[in-house]
């Protein structure tokens, strides 16, 4: 089974329409890792994944700013889509797929409350979240420095993401 979480409600196809990050094709993106499809469920202004799959097998997620994921996901609603495998789809990564045509929705699952889906998943051992108050203080600065330096970079929806979120912890 392959997921696909969105913000986006009521979908019967997932489009292929967002830049394949192996090709530069459009691509309707996949997952086998319900995880990472709960972090998915974001608006394009939201666009900040901190997350990958780990030598232990797990997700493991990293705040980069302080509650990070209660801010981002606290009360939000999302929108995890199946697919069944299909003709066309293809293992880019680990547990990510492409498709480079759009593909039919199997059955999908709303989610009231994203966070607390995520803290639900932490729970049973399917991700580890380190919190950005464990995290080194010294790692903690260089990420920050990094998105000062690289602030516009990808856009003004990200640029006012980063300063919202980051300009606090700058140097």
């Amino acid at each position: 089974m392959l997921y696909h979480g969105t913000s986006i409600g009521g979908l019967s196809i997932i489009k292929a329409n967002a830049k394949s990050h192996t090709s530069e094709k459009t691509v309707a993106y996949f997952t086998e890792d319900r995880c990472y499809a709960l972090v998915c469920c974001r608006t394009r202004a939201e666009n900040f994944v901190t997350m990958g799959l780990r030598r232990d097998g797990k997700q493991h997620y990293f705040e980069r700013f302080p509650d990070q994921l209660k801010i981002l996901y606290g009360g939000k609603r999302g929108y995890i889509y199946t697919v069944v495998a299909a003709d066309g789809l293809i293992n880019t990564k680990g547990h990510t797929w492409e498709s480079e045509t759009d593909v039919s929705v199997h059955q999908y699952e709303i989610v009231d409350d994203i966070y607390a889906e995520i803290l639900e998943e932490e729970k049973i051992g399917n991700i580890v979240i380190h919190r950005y108050l464990e995290i080194d203080p010294v790692e903690q600065q260089q990420h920050a420095n990094y998105i000062k330096e690289h602030i516009n970079d990808q856009g003004e929806e990200m640029r006012q993401f980063y300063l919202t979120h980051f300009s606090s912890l700058w140097d």
